[in-house]
Parts: C-alpha cells; sequence; structure tokens
C-alpha cells in the first residue's frame, strides 16, 4: 500500500496527475510508458515498466486465458518472462517474487492477499462478471418462481397439469449481504422483476441500486425482520472477517427464504445452513460455492431436495475481462491513479 516510502514501494509510488490518459497517443501506450515524476531515489512504477517492461503469466493460468495474456504482453511490447518480471498475472503467490504489481485473473484474492508485502500493488479483475452472477442468481430465482423443475419432470413424463399454477409471490422483499460491484449488480436485477431490495455492507453505506443499504451489525433491526423477505443473496468474498458472518443468530430473522450463495462457501457453515433449512428459515438453497472445493461427495447438501448445487459457474472470467482490466490499471497507474481494481489490503478486497 501507499505509505512510508520502501524500496519496493517507491518502485511504484504514484501521484495524481492533472489529466487523463490519452490512449490514442502510440507514446503512452502500456509499452512505451511515460515517467510519472520518479522518485530521486528509485524510479517508479510506470518508469519501471517503461525501461523494463517485463511481465510473467504463472503457470496456475489456464491455456486459454495464458494465451490471451501473452498475446495481449506481446501486443504492447512487455518482455514475457517466466518469473521476476516487474508485473505478474497469476493467482500463486510463489509465481509473484519480486514483483512490484501482481493482477489476479480472477476477483478473489484470498490466496494472494495474505501472502504478498503489503507494498506490492495488488490488482483483480471483475469485468463483466458481476452481470453474469446477476443473471444467474435471477435465473434460479425465477425458476423456482415459475416452478421449472416440475413442468420439466410434467413435459418428460407426458403429463398436462394446469393445477396449482406459478403465482406472484405474496413477498416483495430481498436482502443482498455484500454491496459491491456483483451485490449491485443482483440488486438491480432483481429490483427489474418487482423486488424491493435492501443490502448488507460493512459500513452501511447507501448505494443507489439499492432501496436501502444496513451495517452488518444491524442485520437483526426490525428492517430485515418480519415475513416481507423472499430472497436472501450471499455476495461475500473470503475474508477473516466474512468467514461464517451468516450465523444461526441472523438467519432466526428470515423466514423461508430461497437463499443463495455465489460468494464464498466460508461465509456460512454447513452445520448453520441445514439448521436453517431443518427450522424453515430457508425454505430452499441455491449454492454456486462450498466450502471445501469441490464439495465433499460425503455432505449431507447434495442428498437434500431443498438445496441445488452448482460447480462455481456463475462468475466465470472471460479473457476478454482479463485483458480490459489490465489495460485500465496500466492507464491508471501510468497517469497517477491508484488502480481502480486495487486490493484495499486491510480489507482483503
Amino acid at each position: 500500500m501507499i505509505g512510508e516510502p520502501t524500496e519496493r514501494s517507491q518502485a511504484w509510488n504514484i501521484r495524481p496527475r492533472a489529466q487523463s490518459a490519452d490512449i490514442t497517443d502510440p507514446d503512452r501506450l502500456p509499452g512505451t510508458m511515460g515517467v510519472m515524476a520518479p522518485e530521486p531515489s528509485a524510479p517508479t512504477l510506470a518508469e519501471t515498466l517503461r525501461t523494463r517492461p517485463t511481465v510473467s503469466v504463472g503457470d496456475d493460468v489456464d491455456n486459454g486465458l495464458r494465451e490471451a495474456l501473452l498475446t495481449w504482453a506481446h501486443t504492447h511490447g512487455l518482455e514475457i518472462l517466466d518469473r521476476g518480471a516487474t508485473l505478474a498475472i497469476t493467482t500463486k503467490p510463489e509465481y509473484a517474487a519480486d514483483a512490484a504489481w501482481v493482477h489476479s485473473p480472477f476477483a478473489g484474492v484470498e490466496h494472494l492477499a495474505p501472502a504478498l508485502p503489503d507494498d506490492v500493488l495488488l490488482t483483480r479483475t471483475t469485468g463483466t462478471m458481476p452481470w453474469r452472477i446477476a443473471e444467474y442468481v435471477l435465473a434460479w430465482v425465477l425458476a423456482e418462481r415459475w416452478q421449472t423443475a416440475r413442468y420439466l419432470a410434467d413435459s418428460a413424463s407426458a403429463t398436462w397439469d394446469p393445477s396449482n399454477p406459478p403465482m406472484p409471490p405474496d413477498r416483495d422483499r430481498a436482502v443482498v449481504v455484500g454491496t459491491g460491484a456483483i451485490g449491485r449488480s443482483i440488486a438491480r436485477s432483481l429490483a427489474a422483476v418487482g423486488h424491493r431490495v435492501t443490502g448488507l455492507s460493512r459500513t452501511g453505506r447507501p448505494d443507489d441500486a439499492f432501496d436501502a443499504v444496513l451495517p452488518f451489525a444491524e442485520a437483526h433491526a426490525p428492517a430485515l425482520a418480519g415475513a416481507g423477505v423472499d430472497v436472501l443473496v450471499l455476495a461475500l468474498p473470503h475474508t477473516p472477517q466474512t468467514t461464517g458472518l451468516i450465523s444461526p443468530q441472523l438467519l432466526q430473522t428470515f423466514d423461508r427464504v430461497h437463499l443463495l450463495n455465489i460468494g464464498r462457501g466460508s461465509a456460512i457453515g454447513t452445520d448453520t445452513l441445514v439448521g436453517a433449512l431443518d427450522a424453515g428459515r430457508v425454505r430452499h438453497a441455491t449454492l454456486d460455492v462450498a466450502e471445501p472445493e469441490p464439495l465433499d461427495p460425503a455432505s449431507p447438501l447434495w442428498r437434500r431436495p431443498d438445496v441445488t448445487i452448482t460447480p462455481h459457474v456463475s462468475g466465470l472470467t472471460l479473457p476478454s475481462d482479463v485483458v480490459t482490466s489490465l489495460d485500465a490499471a496500466l492507464m491508471q497507474v501510468r497517469d497517477g491513479v491508484r488502480p481502480a481494481s486495487a486490493v484495499e489490503r486491510d480489507r482483503g478486497y
């Protein structure tokens, strides 16, 4: 993080500039970056990338994405090294030795953040992923509302049964735990089909994607209590603070909600979820994440008809998302601006 200068932090010391980058100027492309008023004793990260433009892509990155990243690096004149580059694109800290900047090709950084020195710039990829996750949530909410499983079974058995047709829900409220880019996209998608959406966040800071936002400390407030909440979505990263955050006490606030977890499996323990299902606090759980992953075949969750499990597919990262995120971050670093995708190391996201 930016703070007292160290040998490494001086290598990416950045300061605001009055004007934004002109991306049409070939002299300002990432491979030929200008100097950002370097400290006398050490070059800035932009200067380092101009004079020694090196990048490494970890062996942990799958082949399709790896090929796209190597093409991107070649296009921008970045020398490609196996290890020891200025910029390391990886999910594993062992591939990031001596890097001044590490970029995660995914949104999650729980394996990187604790292992990297605080003075290493850590950025992550989101791209279009929030809207794909929002689409996943909306698909499963509507699938339950429209009794999709029932009608698929009827269709397979040539059964015409118009009894008990899908009806509008008698509860129109949703709660989204986590109000970052993913949580905001989910809130907007649920609002589009008639839900009033309350967000829960660390700070409770208002956000126009939500009808209201409450801090975690007020999760038991009357604003959340009662039978008005129909959908509960967990959109939390994995951090020490979010592990086990969805407690039995919190779930006592709700009654027969559809719980969807698209964040991290560590947010709610298996015993807690099973207890809430058995007690009727949760009527159905749709889980795209688990703890651990892959979910143990012996887990009781596999054998419950009131649980749907998908193998962490809602937020797949596209190669174009990674390239776009890197381009934006490089331009911001070069312009003396802390990248919007930079991870706040004290929070872990």
